[in-house]
């Protein structure tokens, strides 16, 4: 159904192939995951397959790809796009219309295919996608997670023969998660949907089985066959360790020896509401400094937006939020920029600069903060997150990952003592996302020289991976429904979410 053939691509005025010699057939009813470092030339290899490299960017190509027995490279692209869709990794790439029901109806509608046939697909991915109750919102008031649904459902309302899908799950919850996979497994074995994921999260994709193809530095590093793969296989991969040094660190700041501080962030009795919808309901919390906070939940639980309410973006309909005994309101953002890091959900809502560099120094320089050091530091920290040679590139040029690393190096330049992060680790591997938990403990207890020194920041995060909760967080909240239902240790919390019925929600037993 695939096939490269000893393809190479390097994009135009890189010094560097993004994929060489690359050499992969895949079979009509395969379930194939595609897996390595961010950076390795995952994303570039599912544009490959989907026709939009060779003649739709500039670049250099050697070699061939082929989809249904044809060459991508001589075919249409809207005859490539009957056979193969392709869910990327920022869900708003996909959207073209206002509503969930236009949206799946879209490209079907574009095919001149019976209403009735429309409305039969667009109901059947709907329910596959769980998002049947959300057909007659708007785009734009969907959640990060809901929006990623609506994308894969409007690609399989439409038939396609293969599906690719570009770490699908990024801003999905585990639960969701969970049956994405499983769905798209079943698929595989009913239908003979060839599926192919990009994915870091493998924890629930393993069970099942997929073929994995592994990638290193834009070349096949091992192609496993299905049923074969284990966590064992790939350390690079699979790693779940983190710097002793730091999980010591985390350890010696007790909860109790933080508690007696005025918190950074006080949430009192607060509330938000939306054209008469509650999507936040009395919630009361405090965050401290030394605390690092992990925000879970289901998707449109209300965790984004009490981000944003926290820092003054939306109003709140009743209580209050103080940031460092500051009162947060609409007329105190400018102020309680130098107080607050905040990282959005969506990579490219905060990319403002035309270079990497400048977008890194973008905050500090807003805020008059342009000493040398800051941009020493600047410099140092792009290099550590592999964006060293990358400083005269358009940010808009980076992987998704890439964007999420240089997005928090802007956010905590300016050292503020609280950080907001929303889903800070999606598009990155183990080895990446350990780089940006060292950039928060930065700021949360100071660099390594400033040993035995008082924790001095704090930070609430968005994250749905349990094992970076169990092994930087001091404190988790759970958010559903807009309320908070857990608020305790982060052991603790998982033990209640178990009773609760959200297995998902927690590490697996070799984590």
């Amino acid at each position: 159904m695939i096939r490269f053939d000893r393809f190479s691509w390097r994009y135009a005025g890189a010094s560097t192939h993004a994929l060489r010699d690359v050499t992969l057939h895949i079979d009509r009813g395969e379930f194939v995951t595609i897996a390595g470092a961010s950076g390795s030339g995952k994303s570039t290899l599912a544009q490959a397959m989907c026709g939009l490299l060779m003649g739709r960017q500039a670049g250099d190509a050697e070699g061939s790809v082929c989809v249904g027995g044809k060459d991508v490279a001589d075919t249409p692209l809207h005859d490539i796009a009957q056979t193969v869709g392709l869910v990327q990794q920022n869900p708003e790439t996909h959207f073209t219309t206002l509503t969930v029901r236009d949206e799946l109806a879209f490209a079907m509608e574009n095919r001149c295919l019976p209403r009735d046939e429309i409305q039969k697909h667009s109901d059947e991915a709907a329910e596959l996608l769980s998002i049947g109750h959300l057909e007659d919102r708007g785009l734009s008031a969907l959640s990060g997670g809901e929006k990623q649904r609506v994308a894969v459902a409007s690609l399989l309302a439409g038939s396609p023969d293969v599906l690719v899908l570009d770490e699908p799950t990024a801003s999905l919850d585990p639960e969701a998660s969970r049956d994405l996979f499983h769905a798209l497994a079943d698929l595989c074995r009913q239908t003979g949907l060839t599926v192919v994921i990009i994915e870091h999260k493998l924890a629930h994709l393993l069970p099942l089985e997929p073929r994995l193809v592994v990638l290193e530095a834009g070349q096949i590093a091992s192609d496993v066959p299905a049923g074969s793969a284990t966590t064992a296989m790939h350390p690079m991969i699979f790693s779940n360790e983190t710097a002793p040094s730091r999980e010591a660190r985390h350890k010696s700041t007790t909860t109790e020896s933080v508690r007696s501080d005025k918190p950074l962030l006080a949430v009192s009795d607060m509330s938000v509401v939306f054209d008469g919808n509650i999507i936040l309901e009395r919630v009361s919390f405090g965050v401290h400094a030394g605390e690092v906070v992990a925000l879970m939940g289901p998707n449109g639980g209300g965790k984004t937006t009490l981000l944003h309410a926290v820092s003054g973006l939306v109003p709140c309909s009743h209580g209050t939020a103080r940031v460092c005994d500051t009162e947060v309101s609409p007329a105190a953002i400018s102020g309680l920029a130098k107080q607050i890091g905040l990282v959005f959900q969506n990579a490219d809502h905060q990319l403002v600069a035309d270079r990497v560099r400048r977008e890194a120094l973008f905050t500090s320089h807003s805020l008059g903060r342009t000493a040398p050091p800051a941009e020493g530091e600047a410099d140092r920290l792009l290099e550590q997150a592999g964006l060293g040679d990358r400083k005269e590139d358009h940010p808009f040029r980076l992987s998704w990952g890439q964007k999420r690393r240089l997005n928090l190096i802007s956010a905590i330049l300016h050292n503020p003592p609280l950080l907001l992060l929303d889903e800070p680790f999606a598009g990155q591997d183990w080895e990446n996302a350990t780089f940006l938990l060292d950039v928060i403990d930065r700021i949360v207890h100071g660099s390594l020289e400033e040993e035995g020194t008082r924790p001095r920041g704090a930070c609430l995060m968005v994250t749905h991976d349990p094992r970076i909760v169990l092994r930087r967080c001091t404190r988790l909240l759970f958010v559903c429904d807009g309320r908070v239902s857990v608020d305790a240790p982060v052991r603790e919390a998982f033990d209640q979410l178990r009773q609760m019925g959200h297995e998902a929600y927690t590490p697996m037993e070799d984590d």
